[in-house]
């Protein structure tokens, strides 16, 4: 038995390869660009068989040589589990190419070999986070020093949102998000609702892959993102459920990186 067919039943397979899991609202054209599910899935429940087995995410390395950080076993904790994904692409000579990814940070790392890196370097991100907090802590230990629900406790508070702000938007800045039409805009611009973004957007899978696969000039042919861990609070998350990207981050700029893509496989 092949490791597909170990995690997958021929009911499930039927129901999920035509799924729309990947799509957003594009503003430019007025459309709703999607890339379809496909052929990701077999490749999907093949890395579910690795996680499995290797029981870490560095499993292409020997196990003498694994990090110790990038154990699966911080997704049975109470941080709970995370979104993996795979993206099937071909190149300008015709080759598949399998892309993989994870959601934010494994364990507080960025940047593991065989995977997909994040939109953001983790050095200026980092950066940016420390220096802000030296704004930031200094208000929120005041904060707490004054009356609850005083004049000046309530203006604190929204110095304190101002300053959380200027920083999201900050580190928001730092984000590039391609597309394939040659294209690059800032976060906030590729972000087509009006309205707040949310942290962690572009953190997740389908951003990720998507962007990886649009600067190195590969052709996406289908997309699969699953869930692995410990299930979230809600339930609404189980290990080795398949799920769409998320309505709140990835959807409002998924439109834009997917514009330009064509004729996906089926």
């Amino acid at each position: 038995m092949s490791d597909v067919e170990g995690y997958m039943g021929t009911k499930g397979r039927k129901e999920y390869v035509n799924s729309r899991s990947c799509f957003g609202y594009c503003n430019d054209c007025g459309e709703v660009h999607e890339l379809p599910s496909g052929i990701a899935v077999g490749h999907c429940y093949a890395l579910m068989a690795k996680l499995s087995a290797h029981q870490r995410i560095d499993f292409d390395k020997p196990l003498e040589d694994a990090d110790p950080r990038l154990s699966t076993d911080s997704l049975y904790t109470e941080m709970r589990g995370r979104m993996f994904g795979i993206l099937v692409c071909e190149d300008k000579d015709g080759n598949e190419i399998i892309l993989r990814a994870f959601s934010s940070r494994h364990n507080g790392v960025w940047n593991v070999e065989g995977w997909v890196p994040p939109l953001v370097d983790e050095h200026r991100f980092v950066a940016e986070v420390e220096l802000g907090n030296l704004d930031l802590h200094p208000l929120t230990d005041l904060i707490a020093t004054l009356p609850r629900e005083s004049r000046e406790w309530y203006a604190k508070l929204a110095e304190r949102r101002l300053v959380s702000h200027g920083i999201l938007a900050k580190l928001n800045a730092l984000y590039e998000i391609h597309n394939f039409k040659n294209e690059k805009r800032s976060l906030a611009d590729a972000f087509h609702l009006k309205k707040g973004i949310p942290v962690g957007t572009g953190d997740c899978c389908a951003p990720k892959l998507l962007n990886y696969a649009a600067v190195h000039q590969l052709k996406p042919l289908s997309i699969a993102e699953f869930f692995w861990g410990k299930a979230t609070a809600s339930g609404h998350r189980v290990e080795g459920g398949f799920y769409s990207s998320c309505e709140e981050k990835c959807q409002p700029i998924l439109g834009y990186m997917l514009c330009g893509v064509t004729n996906p496989i089926q």
